[in-house]
């Protein structure tokens, strides 16, 4: 059993599918059809955002967009083989990396949720449209700009910004108030990429977790990522060990970020991210 989602709209036909604890989406209904952000985590997940979707409009779901491949937000693609699924060429090869599915698949069913054993029975299914830096679709009246602004939380996340709306949806690179997993990402890139993504002009912002976010809670984000490399960085230059760093980080971190969501899972992720720091 899971939680219900929350459907939020934000501006005439845009929402945010809000699912605590879980995964989020979006759905964005133009003229003729729809467009989804994240297809969630596995079929029966996509079945209910369809659901969703259908007590909204009965206008077909024409686009998917993939905020990047981690299981939670794309093994529902599978689901939506009509339509046409959006993702950054990264995020294409990392679907189709059979030792990086293998891995996320054990984890998943080792985890014993409600929906492990779903996991499988996924057929994994990559975005079949592909884009390198930037993506724009003219849907209905509103214009839908798709951004690649670096490696950050994986290689191919991506960010899906309605200028007119003053909006953007932000994959799992930025959230409100909340540490990101960290397993998958590129330390020495994120930092730069959350730069550039504060740059965009979006009063507020949908993570792929959490609770929908303003522009200083986006900087805030930025500014924990960038205090994590930095602390690590500092260790890493005075000679310190993996668990040193490990515990100076999370002390140092812990005066602005301590009351975080997932902040009590640092000192499991931050030796990887020592790790890709020290080579």
């Amino acid at each position: 059993m899971t939680s219900e989602p929350k459907i939020v709209e934000l501006e005439t036909g845009v929402y945010a599918r809000l699912h605590e604890g879980l995964t989020n989406g979006g759905i964005i209904i133009g003229d003729e059809s729809v467009l989804v952000i994240d297809s969630l985590r596995v079929p029966s997940f996509a079945r209910d955002l369809i659901s969703d979707v259908n007590k909204l409009t009965r206008k077909p779901i024409k686009y998917v967009i993939n905020t990047h491949s981690h299981w939670d937000h794309s093994w529902g693609n599978q689901e939506f083989l009509e339509s046409i699924i959006i993702g950054h060429q990264n995020c294409y090869q990392e679907m189709l990396d059979i030792e990086w599915n293998a891995s996320w698949r054990q984890k998943i069913v080792k985890a014993h949720d409600s929906w492990s054993e779903e996991a499988n029975l996924v057929n994994i299914t990559p975005p079949n449209m592909l884009f390198d830096t930037t993506m724009q679709l003219h849907f209905g009246s509103r214009e839908i700009d798709l951004v690649y602004l670096g490696k950050a939380h994986t290689s191919g996340d991506i960010f899906i910004y309605l200028p007119e709306d003053r909006i953007v949806f932000t994959g799992d690179v930025a959230q409100d108030k909340g540490v990101p997993y960290l397993g998958d990402c590129y330390p020495r890139q994120w930092p730069e990429t959350d730069d550039l993504l504060i740059q965009i002009q979006a009063d507020r912002f949908i993570s792929g977790h959490g609770p929908i976010g303003n522009h200083e809670a986006l900087i805030e984000s930025r500014d924990f990522i960038c205090a994590l490399v930095d602390n690590l960085q500092f260790c890493i230059q005075d000679g310190r060990d993996e668990p040193s760093a490990t515990s100076y980080t999370v002390d140092a971190l812990a005066v602005r970020f301590g009351d975080w969501r997932n902040f009590d899972r640092l000192k499991e992720t931050l030796p990887g991210v020592y790790r890709k720091l020290k080579i």
